[in-house]
């Protein structure tokens, strides 16, 4: 399965990251390559710890899903050869609610501090982590639902994303969606949150707000006129028309 690093826009340089632990048992990472299976996008700055990889991402075409692929020799007396594919969406615009960083494991992972931070002593398991990358993807696809739409990169199914996929959500945004998953979180564990972080909550969800107003525009409305510096040229039935006509969405 292809982890997501998100979208960027084609002019965006986006550093990203892959931590390589949970797979490596123990073990290092001897030698890593790191290249460009599918699309135009450009790798720069490819480096490997021994536990990790990471590179710089630019270029690309507006529309087009490039495919990134990492493997690793390990360290091991008989070394195994690992695989990883990324896949990054190139999107004009992709970038208007600023950078975004994040891996959805830091978001939930935060979210548990918060409750940690409380008073609640609490050792996370991988199955509470992806119980709470699951009450993620509801909290964004309510947001989403109710004109807080943040960017998030949502999984093809409900429940199917990776702890390690990039979030999509601008890194001004982080705090907020981290407390409010906690806020979400909480309950289960029969825990209810301090006033004080109740107080920072509503403060981060002003940023939030303010984030959401800020959100690229959708394109010229069908009767928005196109003005003396916009003439057509060419054939066609759009030919001559005093109307802007919308970009059409990638398919």
């Amino acid at each position: 399965m292809s982890v997501s690093w998100g979208s960027k826009d084609p002019n965006e340089v986006r550093n990203v990251a892959y931590s390589w632990l949970g797979r490596l048992n123990g073990a290092e990472i001897a030698s890593a390559t790191l290249t460009v299976q599918d699309g135009t996008v450009t790798l720069s700055n490819v480096a490997n710890t021994t536990t990790g990889i990471s590179a710089t991402v630019s270029g690309g075409q507006d529309c087009e899903t490039a495919t990134i692929v990492s493997r690793i020799v390990t360290d091991e007396s008989e070394p195994q050869t690992l695989e990883q594919a990324f896949t990054i969406e190139v999107r004009d615009n992709a970038s208007a609610l600023g950078p975004s960083t994040s891996t959805k494991r830091q978001i939930v992972e935060m979210a548990y501090e918060e409750c940690s931070l409380s008073g609640y002593e609490f050792n996370v398991t991988p199955e509470e982590l992806f119980s709470g990358l699951r009450s993620l993807d509801a909290l964004m696809a309510e947001w989403a639902g109710s004109s807080k739409d943040l960017g998030y990169n949502f999984p093809a199914t409900f429940g199917g994303g990776g702890l390690e996929d990039v979030s999509g959500i601008p890194d001004v945004a982080i705090n907020g969606v981290a407390i409010s998953l906690a806020m979400s979180l909480a309950p289960k564990m029969g825990k209810q949150m301090s006033a004080e972080t109740r107080a920072r909550l509503s403060r981060a969800m002003s940023v939030i707000g303010a984030v959401c107003a800020r959100q690229a525009s959708m394109g010229w409305a069908r009767s928005t006129v196109a003005g003396a510096g916009n003439r057509r040229w060419g054939w066609g039935p759009s030919y001559g028309s005093p109307f802007m006509t919308t970009r059409r969405p990638c398919r």
